[in-house]
């Protein structure tokens, strides 16, 4: 199966060459540096809500500051008078994001949102389980240990969740592995360090995505008659669909590599995955940061904000403040339990948070436990390995 051309690596971002023993030059920085967990406990303490001069950005670090802007109805998730990065616009990719429910604020978003969260519930994660088994037993294996664990954290968790939406049928492996690829195609053109080529290709995905024929099953059928009885139309329905996809592909992805890296110094971790997984996603998550703009003059954690004022929210800072620790410095042993009050900030909190955060680690753990049945070892791959260029995520590239 073909999976597609691997991203070029930027060596200007290349967080290989930032110094571990320094804090991270910046906020943003801090997604992939080797280990920013304790600059963000500082900054949780010292500079909860403070203005980066440099960044030209609002940032919160403190929990209560990520959840009072993420809650905040002034903090929407778009910047005034530009739903779509400009890059994007007027184009097949401009319009698929435009339709994007995390790339929305208001009623709609909120009736779309609300009918996929109840769907989501009805999910069966031993359905998931068994889906992402089933594909991996077609996926090729590379001679590289460290190919195959790249490939497959990006790939295998869009295909099972393809295969579940309908949009392959049974050992489709053409389909499947052509899906994988415009899938990171489109993820990728989104990102704010896309480059020309990335953008052209993104939107040439973009456009062969919103042609696939959906098979109904009968979860995707039911989703789409509570849709419509919510009043939303079938093309806001299917770009939600393919959106479930782009965050498997990006975000999963990190959450598997990071799993990977923890089971590489802590073995006896692999006895209970999902506990495993519950444990990365709270001290080593995938998302670090997201973004906010204020769509009017308003305070926000105290401070009065002008109208398109951006605030980055450091989902990652207000977990490092409530967790033990984790990064390159972890000792803790995965299947500790959390500690009083701490909790996975990655999905997002209030009208946005994520609906999939089941889905994700059900996906992350059936990679890694695929990947692990196929004889590859964590402690190898992290020999070396360093982290994908991203203003917000942390996902291994392993070497």
């Amino acid at each position: 199966m073909k999976l597609g051309p691997k991203l070029a690596l930027k060596p200007a971002l290349n967080p290989m060459t930032l110094d571990p023993t320094k804090p991270p030059p910046d906020p943003l920085a801090a997604a992939t540096h080797p280990d920013p967990y304790p600059y963000y406990r500082e900054l949780a303490r010292v500079q909860p809500f403070h203005r980066d001069a440099m960044l030209m950005l609002w940032v919160a670090a403190g929990p209560a500051e990520v959840a009072a802007v993420l809650s905040h109805p002034a903090c929407r998730v778009r910047p005034p008078g530009q739903p779509v990065p400009p890059p994007l616009a007027q184009s097949p990719a401009g319009t698929l994001f435009a339709r994007l429910i995390r790339m929305n604020d208001g009623q709609d978003q909120a009736l779309l949102k609300a009918v996929l969260q109840r769907k989501l519930a009805t999910l069966d994660l031993n359905d998931v389980r068994a889906a992402a088994s089933a594909w991996a037993r077609l996926l090729p294996v590379a001679r590289d240990p460290a190919a195959t664990a790249n490939r497959w954290s990006s790939a295998l968790p869009v295909i099972a969740l393809a295969g579940l939406l309908g949009y392959t049928a049974g050992d489709d492996e053409t389909t499947a592995g052509r899906i994988a690829t415009q899938i990171a195609s489109f993820a990728a053109a989104m990102s704010q360090l896309a480059g020309s080529a990335e953008i052209a290709a993104g939107i040439e995905a973009a456009a062969s995505l919103q042609m696939l024929p959906c098979a109904d099953t009968p979860w995707t059928r039911a989703l789409r008659e509570h849709a419509r009885a919510a009043g939303v139309d079938d093309d806001a329905i299917g770009a939600n669909q393919l959106g479930l996809m782009v965050q498997s592909c990006e975000a999963t992805a990190g959450l598997i590599g990071n799993t990977l890296l923890w089971l590489a110094r802590d073995a006896a971790a692999a006895d209970d995955l999902r506990a495993t997984v519950a444990r990365v996603l709270r001290a080593d998550p995938p998302i670090h940061n997201t973004r906010r703009f204020l769509a009017e003059d308003a305070r926000v954690c105290g401070v009065p904000l002008r109208r398109g004022d951006g605030i980055l929210v450091l989902l990652a800072a207000a977990a490092a403040s409530q967790a033990e620790g984790a990064g390159a410095a972890a000792t803790a042993s995965a299947s500790a339990p959390a500690h009083p009050g701490e909790r996975s900030w990655t999905f997002g909190h209030g009208a946005h948070r994520c609906p999939g955060d089941a889905l994700a680690a059900t996906l992350a753990e059936a990679t890694v436990a695929a990947l692990l049945a196929r004889g590859i070892e964590p402690a190898a791959l992290a020999q070396a390995y360093r982290y994908r260029p991203s203003l917000n995520a942390r996902i291994p590239h392993f070497l």
